[in-house]
């Protein structure tokens, strides 16, 4: 069900890329802080509450982080200060407590949902009489599938294929809590559904254009070196996700959000 013209994706792609100069240059200190604690957090043998207080402050420094990207493109940089953007994007204001707020009811909502597919998967499995030990692992499932008794595999890959879809659509049409509860100044959770009607398909392939390029770059990443615990290509991956992937996403967000707004806006 659509209700307006879908945004238009290659305008929100190009959007993302002309903003991230301006993000680099206002919330640079935020990103490296935030790359610098999920650096340290793969140190070997940290102690155990370290490794807590890093997830805590990794936590932190990714929702201040969000805070600060979404200020800078949904309102500019012209009035991004005045919704409480801090010097290099370090802040922590109502906008990132709503935020840490949404953020848990979508993952709760998520969870649900998540808990009931797997209970549907398991009474399919237990009817289909599959073994205990066949579902151990993806490949001994995909093999019980494949070579177990039929009709039974065949349904039991469907519903699998089926709850995977269902997940992903999920996933995919909660994209936009977050630019909302930015931009509305109000936590926005499983209202983000019915922001997203219509527009999932060109959500995901829009992500998707952003994310393919650094799954190809990390299979050529070196690992010959270890630094902090991780091989070299590892942490050059770490440092594209924050400063690269992570800025080009959340603008690409927001500008489908502004988009989609000024489409439902004008009915």
């Amino acid at each position: 069900m659509s209700f307006g013209t879908a945004f238009h994706l290659i305008g929100a792609l190009k959007a993302a890329g002309q903003a991230l100069p301006l993000m680099w240059r206002r919330a640079g200190l935020v990103l490296a802080a935030l790359f610098v604690i999920l650096l340290l957090g793969h140190l070997p043998f940290l102690d155990m509450w370290v490794r807590r207080l890093l997830i805590v402050l990794g936590v932190i420094a990714h929702t201040a982080a969000a805070g600060a990207l979404y200020r800078l493109v949904l309102f500019g940089e012209r009035y991004a200060a005045s919704e409480g953007l801090g010097f290099g994007g370090l802040q922590f204001g109502r906008p990132e407590r709503r935020l840490l707020a949404a953020s848990a009811l979508v993952l709760l909502f998520w969870s649900m949902v998540f808990v009931t597919g797997a209970v549907v998967l398991a009474l399919f499995m237990g009817a289909a009489g599959l073994p205990e030990d066949s579902f151990r692992t993806p490949h001994a499932l995909l093999m019980t599938l494949i070579n177990g008794p039929q009709p039974q595999g065949v349904v039991v890959a469907l519903a699998i294929f089926a709850v995977l879809l269902i997940l992903t659509i999920l996933t995919v049409k909660l994209w936009l809590h977050r630019a909302a509860t930015v931009a509305e100044h109000r936590v926005v959770s499983l209202n983000a559904l019915n922001l997203s009607s219509g527009q999932t398909v060109k959500l995901f392939l829009g992500y998707a254009y952003i994310l393919l390029p650094f799954i190809f770059l990390s299979t050529l990443m070196p690992s010959l070196a270890v630094v902090a615990g991780m091989p070299l290509g590892g942490v050059i991956n770490l440092a594209l996700g924050v400063v690269v992937f992570m800025p080009l996403g959340i603008a690409f967000l927001a500008s489908a959000y502004r988009q989609i707004s000024a489409l439902r806006a004008k009915g």
